[in-house]
């Protein structure tokens, strides 16, 4: 039996665009002098950066469009979250050595076709919570280290560290770029650890181990269903036990 075909749409993409677009509209009026470029690329970094970082919320039809956005925009906290994360967004990108953002095609450093190969890091995602409400934690700073080092990320608009918020329910992500292998084929096995810090709290540490085999093709575009979800991290308050 074939599925009827539904039209399915993230109402915050909608919502963030436009957001995104009226705080580069409103800053270049205003000459601000730490926006050094308003070019569409940098407007979609922007608009990435948030999305990657925000609650998608899910509707059929238009109906579901107009009543979705509607509580979207009578929910005070949701509305700033998504102005932070669009302001912080707007900086990350402006203040980023980006030689390549004109062609979006290419990461700085590399090549334009690849000769060698490389491992290719899925995604990785978690989220942070209060140990005793269970309840997600904003105000996180997550940051991923390899084997005791901080990992540089594929672009960046993907922040390492990086910040929890209470419009994304306390969650975190990283895109790490690839790194070099000596030929096609190599296993390899990469350890990991999350440390997660928030004022108030216990730090916590998490290592995984990430095994992974060499590619000849370099991964550039960001593959939803290649990710490892990290296990949930709790955090308690310093005074407790």
């Amino acid at each position: 039996m074939i599925a009827a075909k539904t039209n399915i749409h993230n109402i915050m993409e909608e919502i963030v665009s436009e957001r995104v677009n009226s705080l580069y509209d409103e800053l270049m009026k205003k000459n601000s002098v730490w926006l050094t470029c308003d070019c569409e690329n940098c407007r979609l970094d922007t608009v990435c950066y948030v999305l990657n970082r925000i609650t998608p919320r899910y509707v059929v039809g238009g109906r579901g469009v107009t009543h979705n956005a509607n509580l979207i925009n009578e929910n005070a906290q949701i509305k700033i979250d998504i102005e932070k994360l669009c302001i912080e967004g707007m900086h990350l990108v402006s203040t980023a050595k980006r030689p390549y953002h004109n062609n979006g095609k290419r990461r700085p450093g590399s090549a334009p076709e690849v000769n060698t190969a490389e491992f290719n890091f899925p995604t990785f995602m978690g989220n942070v919570f209060d140990g005793n409400t269970f309840e997600p934690l904003a105000g996180a700073s997550v940051k991923l280290t390899l084997d005791g080092e901080t990992v540089d990320m594929i672009d960046p608009t993907w922040q390492n560290p990086c910040n929890t918020f209470e419009a994304t329910r306390g969650s975190y992500s990283f895109w790490m770029a690839p790194h070099i292998a000596v030929s096609e084929g190599m296993n390899k096995k990469f350890n990991f650890t999350v440390e997660v810090t928030c004022p108030g709290y216990a730090p916590v540490d998490y290592s995984f181990t990430v095994p992974l085999t060499s590619e000849k093709n370099e991964s550039v575009e960001l593959n939803s269903t290649y990710s490892v979800k990290i296990q949930d991290i709790f955090l308690f308050k310093e005074d407790e036990k």
